[in-house]
This record gives structure tokens, sequence and C-alpha cells, in this order.
């Protein structure tokens, strides 16, 4: 008999922005959880060419490998940087 493996957990990532906000990111091949400390969203990935885009109509948004920018009515946050355990947030 073939045992199956327990289903996997998507990884939580955490991001910074230039204004010191903080942000934990879960993703999935359909949609995005963006949490904060006093909230969250839910977003469905969208299709697009410059990144991979998720979206609905409060807020938007950009992941490029370490880089991301999260733009919702109350949250203008362009500059964001995955942080990396152990050293921190990677500038470039």
């Amino acid at each position: 008999m073939l045992a199956l493996a327990p289903p996997v957990e998507p990884a939580s990532v955490t991001y910074k922005c230039l204004d010191d906000t903080t942000f934990m990111l879960v993703t999935s091949p359909s949609e995005a959880i963006v949490r904060f400390a006093d909230g969250q969203y839910r977003l469905p990935r969208r299709p697009s060419a410059i990144a991979t885009k998720y979206a609905n109509e409060t807020a938007t948004l950009y992941v490029d490998g370490d880089f991301a920018a999260f733009i919702a009515d109350d949250r203008p946050l362009p500059g964001c940087v995955r942080a990396h355990a152990g050293n921190g947030v990677r500038r470039p």
C-alpha cells in the first residue's frame, strides 16, 4: 500500500518596506495572503508580464524575487524586500 504524504503547508515569508512596515506573505498557485499586524488581504493571482501579480478590487501585490510592492488605499508600500533569516533584510 502506498502511503500518502501529508499536505505541504505553504511557507510564510517576511517582507520589510522602506517605511519599516513589515508583512508576512503566503502564496499558492492561485492566491496570496498578505498579513499585517492589524489585518490581512486575500488576493487572487492575476496575469502580469512584469512580475507575479495578485490583486482584487482593494489591493494589488507584485512580487519579483526578493522584492515586492503592495498597494492598497490605506497602505502604499512600493519598496519592500524579503527578510532573510540570520542576516536580516537584504538590500541592493
